[in-house]
């Protein structure tokens, strides 16, 4: 008898599954993003209009611009309390004292700074102290481990069209952005101008979200929620399932900018060799998403993967602009000072593999292969940058603005209780409460140790009053021992790393009922 009932209930469950996959492939389909069927450069969510052709209360001589690294809720955390400092420094710009919060006029995030690059555009000056309460407390992994296991979503995640990152967007969107679109960014924000940027996992070259980029699939980027291009930007290989874009290109009449255009393979006079290749290599990778016959879709990983810092744009301008192009349009502007704060949370990987003579396991070797090559490409990038800002300063002219470029990097901390308390903190969703308030403190210590931060404060800073800073937690008494709320957090991380495994065990077996069911399906 015993044995009856658990065929029965055995059968019963496999009809089950049966019945909600056949369901779930019928039911859970891609959503598509509105197209366009022309390219309108005087609308939709635009680069170029943000910096250069700012509403004439936005206007002034300098451009602020600000840059999140990846790095999960760390990341987050850490450009929290750059934002805090900033809100809490007062500059004189035109004659005016203002915050030097209220100067960003473009803000980059990278898949964990993307969450907080979006909630600065969405909340301007707002930000400080929303985003710590309804982000930075907020145990975001532990939910996607619940919404994995939950039954409800089983159907969902068997289909195809359907996957983790899809997951990671619903709560991004319930707990952030409630049903925010790009429309909202264009029309309503109260912060600066974002850019956050996902990895195209065909061609392997950064997607900006911008409708600048989006003009080359045909696609209206007014009409994409928030949630889905954090989800892009922070979809790590592996954690979470890469996020789908359809793709409309060739059926809007774009044409490439005419700073850009090839003239039959000969270039602008006094454009190097090196910029023309640059150029080509440009044209050549815009124009893989012109065909949308071969390429109705696009799918994409997480932003760190091909720029980790947000420094990418700006060098992408530098190698395919020429210089005096650059010079005319920010003279055009009357833009006297660019004020560029670049904020990395990259820390330092541990080396417990080198203890033992045991294999290292797939999970380890997993971490390499990505973390590897975003940590070297990282540092490549800062020093190619700071190269050209030292260059730019140095031949400047008198009409030319000049650059202050502050490069605020985690593992410059001095070495302290606290430097060994963060910059061994994982790339992850959920972090303890004494662990954000170190990465604030650790924010706001790199910020006064960077000479050229104090030379930006010594140029055009407004002397404040000594004041009480209690809340943004300057005591070393907040370096306390939260063993047990990390070992928490591990055990969560743990569990989201088995997600991996279970999901595509789930829907092998999916697969095999799918096949073998037909009798009964029919």
């Amino acid at each position: 008898m015993r044995g009856v009932f658990s065929v029965n209930s055995v059968y019963r469950f496999v009809l089950l599954l049966a019945v909600l996959t056949t369901s779930a492939c019928s039911t859970f389909l891609y959503q598509p993003i509105a197209t366009i069927d022309h390219v309108d450069t005087t609308k939709g969510y635009r680069l170029q209009n943000a910096l250069l052709n700012r509403a004439p209360e936005k206007r002034d001589n300098v451009i602020g611009i600000v840059m999140f690294s990846g790095g999960g809720t760390r990341a987050a955390a850490f450009g929290y309390g750059v934002l805090e400092a900033l809100k809490n420094q007062q500059i004189k710009v035109d004659g005016k004292a203002v915050s030097l919060l209220n100067t960003v006029d473009v803000v980059y995030g990278i898949s964990g700074g993307s969450v907080l690059a979006t909630y600065f555009g969405l909340h301007g000056e707002e930000t400080v102290p929303l985003f710590k309460q309804n982000f930075l407390n907020l145990n975001l992994q532990k939910m996607m481990v619940g919404q994995v296991f939950s039954m409800a979503n089983w159907s969902r995640l068997a289909s195809p069209e359907f996957g983790r990152g899809d997951l990671l967007q619903e709560q991004f969107d319930l707990h952030l952005y409630k049903g925010a679109t790009y429309a909202d960014l264009a029309e309503r924000r109260k912060g600066p101008f974002v850019v956050i940027s996902a990895t195209d996992m065909s061609l392997g070259s950064r997607l900006d979200f911008t409708q600048e980029y989006f003009d080359l699939l045909c696609l209206d980027l007014t009409s994409l929620p928030i949630s889905r291009a954090v989800a892009s930007s922070s979809a790590v290989p592996l954690v979470f399932s890469p996020i789908t874009l359809n793709n409309n290109g060739g059926n809007c009449h774009y044409q490439l900018p005419d700073n850009l255009l090839d003239n039959n393979g000969s270039e602008v006079a006094g454009t190097s060799e090196f910029r023309a290749k640059t150029r080509a290599a440009y044209r050549a990778n815009l124009k893989q998403y012109q065909d949308s016959q071969k390429r109705p879709y696009i799918h994409l990983l997480d932003g760190g993967l091909t720029d980790n810092l947000g420094l990418r744009s700006l060098l992408d301008a530098s190698e395919l602009y020429s210089n005096k192009t650059l010079y005319d349009r920010l003279e055009q502007a009357r833009i006297n000072k660019i004020i560029i704060i670049n904020v990395n949370a990259q820390t330092l990987r541990r080396n417990e593999i080198d203890s033992s003579a045991n294999v290292p396991g797939t999970a380890a070797v997993a971490r390499a292969l990505t973390n590897i090559p975003i940590d070297k490409y990282s540092e490549d990038t800062q020093r190619q940058f700071q190269k050209y800002v030292d260059w730019w300063n140095s031949n400047r002219t008198a009409e030319t603005p000049l650059v202050y470029y502050i490069s605020i990097n985690l593992l410059d901390l001095p070495n302290s209780p606290l430097r060994d308390q963060v910059i061994h903190i994982p790339t992850t969703f959920y972090l303890a409460r004494n662990e954000v308030n170190n990465l604030r403190k650790a924010a706001k210590i790199l910020l006064k140790q960077s000479k050229e931060y104090q030379r930006l404060i010594h140029d055009i800073g407004v002397k404040k009053e000594n004041k009480d800073e209690s809340n943004m937690v300057s005591s070393d008494q907040e370096i306390v021992d939260n063993t047990e709320e990390v070992n928490n957090r591990e055990q969560i991380g743990q569990e989201l790393e088995a997600v991996q495994t279970l999901h595509d065990n789930t829907k092998s077996f999916v697969n095999f009922i799918n096949v073998e069911s037909v009798p009964i399906g029919r």
